[in-house]
C-alpha cells in the first residue's frame, strides 16, 4: 500500500510539474506584423489581401480573367511567394493564373481554432474560386498541395479541368473507419503542452535554422538566396504563426483521401493529368512519384534530372516549359 501511495505521489508531482512549468516561462515574443506590409517581400507580384469564409488570406493573379483558369496550390510552408517567377510566364501562354495562401500558411490569418485538415483547405480553395467568379480550373499542387487538389477533386469533380502534381505528397485513403483522435490531437489539446510546444518552436526558430531547413529541400542550393529565405519566412512575422503550425500538425491525421486517386479521377471523367518530379527530391523521393504514376497510368510523367523538391524555384525555365507545354494540350 505504501508503495502504491509513493507511486501516486510521484505521478501527481510529475503532473504538477508538467502543468505548471510551462506557465513559469514566458512564450518568447516575436513580431506582430501587419500582413499588408509583407506583401512585397512575402507574396507573388500583385498579391492582395482577400477575405474568404471569414478568414483573411492572400490571392495573386496574372493574365486575362477571360482565359481558362489555372489554380496554383502551394506545399507545406509555402505560399504565393513560391510561384512569383512562374505566374507571369504561364499567364503569357493564355491562362488566368491564380495563387492563394491556404489558411495557416504564408500571410494568411493565423489561429489555433481553425480546421486545417486538407478537406477544409480544399473547401477554402473552392470558396476562393467562387469569390473570384471562377467555375472551373486546372489545379496545380506542389508537395502537400498535391493532396489538397486531390481533395478538391473529391469534393467538386465537375470543377476540375486538369491536374498537375508537382513532387506531390498524396495521402492514400485509410483502410476502415476510425474516429479516435490522433496522438498529436490529444497532446496538443492539453493547454500546458501546447504552451510548452510554442515555447520550444519560438525559441528554436531563427533565420539561420529556417534557411538550413529550407535548403535541405533544394538540390540546386544556389537557388536558396537571402531574398528567397526572407520570402518563405515571412509567415513567422505574423501573430500566432506558431499556433497555426501546431493546429496544422494537430489536424494532419485527417488528411487521408476518401478514396483512391484512380477512383476519384475515374469519377471525374479522368481529367488530363501531369506528374512532374525532381529526380533528386529528398523530401518526397522519386519513388513516391512512381507510386503516384502507377495510380494514374494515363498521366504525363516528367522527371527533371538534378532537381530537388522545388522545381519551380530550382529551374524556372524548364518548369515553365514543361508545365506550359502540357497546358497547351488542354486548350
Amino acid at each position: 500500500m505504501k508503495r502504491l501511495r509513493k507511486v501516486g505521489v510521484a505521478l501527481l508531482t510529475i503532473l504538477a510539474i508538467v502543468t505548471t512549468l510551462p506557465y513559469l516561462v514566458d512564450v518568447p515574443k516575436g513580431p506582430d506584423a501587419d500582413p499588408a506590409t509583407l506583401l512585397v517581400a512575402g507574396a507573388a507580384p500583385g498579391a492582395r489581401l482577400i477575405t474568404v469564409d471569414g478568414v483573411q488570406s492572400v490571392v495573386a493573379q496574372a493574365g486575362d480573367p477571360n482565359d481558362p483558369a489555372l489554380l496554383l496550390i502551394h506545399g507545406f510552408g509555402g505560399s504565393t511567394f513560391g510561384y512569383r517567377d512562374v505566374m507571369g510566364p504561364l499567364a503569357a501562354r493564355g491562362w488566368h493564373v491564380i495563387a492563394i495562401d491556404l489558411p495557416g500558411f504564408g500571410l494568411s490569418e493565423k489561429s489555433w481554432e481553425r480546421d486545417y485538415s486538407h478537406k477544409a483547405q480544399a473547401t477554402f480553395a473552392l470558396a476562393a474560386l467562387d469569390q473570384l467568379n471562377v467555375d472551373r480550373a486546372v489545379l496545380l499542387g506542389h508537395s502537400m498541395g498535391g493532396n489538397v487538389i486531390s481533395w478538391i477533386l473529391a469534393l467538386a469533380p465537375e470543377r476540375v479541368a486538369g491536374l498537375a502534381y508537382i513532387d506531390a505528397a498524396v495521402a492514400k485513403p485509410k483502410s476502415g473507419v476510425g474516429s479516435s483522435p490522433s496522438t498529436a490531437e490529444v497532446l496538443l489539446g492539453v493547454p500546458p503542452i501546447r504552451r510548452l510546444a510554442r515555447i520550444v518552436i519560438r525559441s528554436a526558430f531563427t533565420s539561420a535554422t529556417f534557411g538550413e531547413l529550407l535548403s535541405s529541400a533544394f538540390a540546386v542550393t544556389s537557388a536558396v538566396t537571402p531574398t528567397l529565405v526572407t520570402g518563405y519566412a515571412a509567415s513567422a512575422q505574423l501573430r500566432d504563426w506558431d499556433l497555426a503550425l501546431l493546429g496544422i500538425i494537430r489536424d494532419s491525421a485527417k488528411n487521408s483521401l476518401p478514396d483512391s486517386l484512380a477512383n476519384l479521377t475515374a469519377a471525374a471523367g479522368k481529367p488530363p493529368t501531369l506528374i512532374l518530379w525532381g529526380e533528386a527530391d529528398s523530401w518526397v523521393p522519386l519513388r513516391s512519384g512512381e507510386v503516384l504514376r502507377a495510380d494514374l497510368p494515363a498521366a504525363e510523367w516528367v522527371v527533371l534530372p538534378g532537381i530537388g523538391h522545388v522545381p519551380f524555384e530550382e529551374d524556372v525555365p524548364t518548369f515553365i516549359g514543361v508545365v506550359g507545354d502540357w497546358l497547351d494540350t488542354l486548350r
